[in-house]
């Protein structure tokens, strides 16, 4: 497992201890992966590829589309709890 660090928040000069990355799984096979829109312009269109690549050459669970109301914001507390049921989330940073 590889951990991140230091981290430096951008709103402070407070060091952070290391946060280990979260577990990655050996395959996509019969998992669950969700696709986070962070509402950014283009994110969905980005996804949209992103989940046809995934239903025709991965032998995935499901597919669950997430987003977020704006990229402005953390994810509000339904989105979070949407993302927990998938053993993968790939987040669309796009403009």
């Amino acid at each position: 497992m590889t951990t991140t660090g230091p981290y430096v928040s951008p709103l402070d000069e407070h060091v952070r201890e290391p946060v280990p990355d979260a577990p990655r799984p050996a395959s996509l096979a019969g998992v669950t992966v969700g696709l986070l829109d962070i509402s950014k312009p283009r994110g969905q269109e980005f996804l949209d590829r992103v989940e046809h690549l995934l239903r025709t050459g991965h032998d995935v669970a499901d597919v669950v589309r997430l987003r977020k109301p704006t990229f402005a914001r953390p994810a509000p507390a339904d989105v979070l709890a949407e993302a927990e049921r998938c053993g993968a989330v790939l987040v669309a940073l796009a403009d």
